[in-house]
């Protein structure tokens, strides 16, 4: 099999992918809570001032409960992404099976509540009912949120497809008949999720949220906040990239989930204890590890390539998109890059959009695992966010140095085989113009 031949079958195998109705469904309800996780980050931060001189200012002046407001949105914010997302995955599966999506929404929701128990146990061993826990409707509850909305979404669809419905009259309004049209698909799914609550509880002594949570999440949290993890997100990231697949696009709906829950328990720690330690326990590779260094500048970190094509081409072709590609790379596209180069399919920029994005897990995952750098607190941007600026907002000054190294290393890598590239281009360039 031939090298196109490969790239053209991991392309249509990954496209497959993508296209299924449950990644597309995860990946728009993830991003239902960015508005969540944005503006949550902020009050968060002014909640917890590394400034002591301030804090103290301003506990000796407002009192000391003065943080009390914004970790009120914090709770609002980071503590229910769980139960959003689920509303949003259920939402989106049926919105874009082409069915009324509300009532999968409202459904997932109340299938999320079911599947967990409605009391909490105080310290002292005194039970109190009828209370809802924050503990699962945020991080802790994040894979059970994808699996009762990708149920839900998929369970509901079925019965719009098959009809298996109350059908209202012509003459009845809309939203009354799609609250009857979900009847019996609400029926048969909350059905289904008190017995699988019975199961658990009386089975198991334990709930489903609790259950995925301790074998599943805890586990692959573990393996994402791993130096292997880091690693595997940052290759697999170029890798699919270098065929022409959407890289970033796959490994955020495997990984995204996971990683944002990272984000949320260090900033659960933080509000805690203060503080945001490998020590305590905090989570090394989280969503702003990917979002703030891996994809730096866009897939592959191609910064130095950008850098390369405006200081060192020779060749016009290069010195023109270098011109193009300067302020998309700033906000971390590298589109311009990745197909006008290109680098796609070739073989000479197989190496360097490989191994700079590798160098960078290794360069920032030591940073933080020995202390040079803080694990990342609750504070998550969008991807988005121009380069040195989300350094020093989710790291400080150390961050944006960081992120200053990565971008030396990016160019010191790739340098020597741009410039073999250059030649070729260069060379063609001129044999174009004697010819003409």
């Amino acid at each position: 099999m031939s090298k196109q031949d490969f790239g053209n079958k991991l392309m249509e195998m990954m496209m497959k992918f993508v296209n299924m109705k449950g990644v597309i469904a995860l990946k728009e309800g993830m991003l239902s809570i960015l508005p969540l996780t944005v503006v949550g980050s902020i009050f968060l931060i002014i909640g917890a001032l590394p400034f002591k001189g301030v804090t103290d200012f301003l506990t000796n002046t407002f009192g000391p409960d003065w943080t009390a407001p914004f970790w009120q949105v914090h709770g609002g914010t980071f503590a229910i992404m769980g139960m959003v997302a689920c509303f949003a995955i259920g939402y989106s599966y049926v919105k874009n099976e082409g069915y009324e999506a509300l009532p999968a929404g409202v459904l997932s929701i109340a299938t999320f509540f079911i599947i967990q128990n409605s009391f909490v146990t105080l310290e002292g061993g005194e039970v109190v009912n009828d209370v809802i826990s924050k503990a699962w409707t945020g991080g802790q509850g994040m894979i059970t949120a994808i699996i009762v909305g990708l149920f839900v979404g998929a369970t509901y669809s079925w019965f719009m497809r098959k009809k298996i419905v109350i059908k209202m009259p012509d003459s009845v309004p809309p939203g009354v008949a799609n609250q009857f049209t979900a009847l019996i698909p609400a029926a048969f799914i909350f059905a289904v999720s008190a017995i699988v609550y019975g199961i658990f509880k009386f089975g198991l002594h334990t709930t489903f949220i609790e259950w995925i949570y301790t074998v599943l999440q805890v586990p692959l949290q573990g393996l994402t906040d791993s130096l292997p993890g880091a690693i595997g997100i940052a290759f697999f990231i170029s890798f699919l990239w270098w065929f022409g697949v959407h890289g970033q696009s796959i490994v955020n709906g495997i990984v995204v989930s996971l990683l944002t829950a990272n984000s949320v328990a260090n900033a659960e720690l933080l509000q805690q204890v203060g503080s945001v330690t490998v020590e305590g326990g905090a989570h090394i590779v989280t969503q702003q590890f990917l979002d703030s260094f891996i994809i730096l500048s866009g897939s592959g970190i191609t910064f130095g390539i950008v850098f390369a094509m405006l200081f060192a081409a020779k060749s016009e072709q290069y010195k023109s998109l270098g011109k193009m590609s300067v302020v998309p790379a700033i906000f971390n596209i590298n589109e311009p890059v990745v197909f006008g180069f290109p680098i796609v399919l070739n073989p000479l920029m197989f190496i360097p959009f490989i191994a700079v994005p590798v160098i960078a897990a290794l360069l920032v995952y030591g940073a933080i695992a020995i202390g040079f750098l803080q694990p990342f607190s609750g504070v998550i941007l969008p991807w988005s966010t121009p380069l040195l600026i989300s350094g020093l907002m989710v790291a400080g000054w150390k961050g944006a140095l960081m992120q200053i190294i990565i971008l030396v290393m990016s160019v010191l890598v790739y340098l020597p085989f741009f410039k073999k590239q250059d030649q070729i281009t260069y060379k063609q360039e001129q044999e174009a113009k004697t010819k003409a």
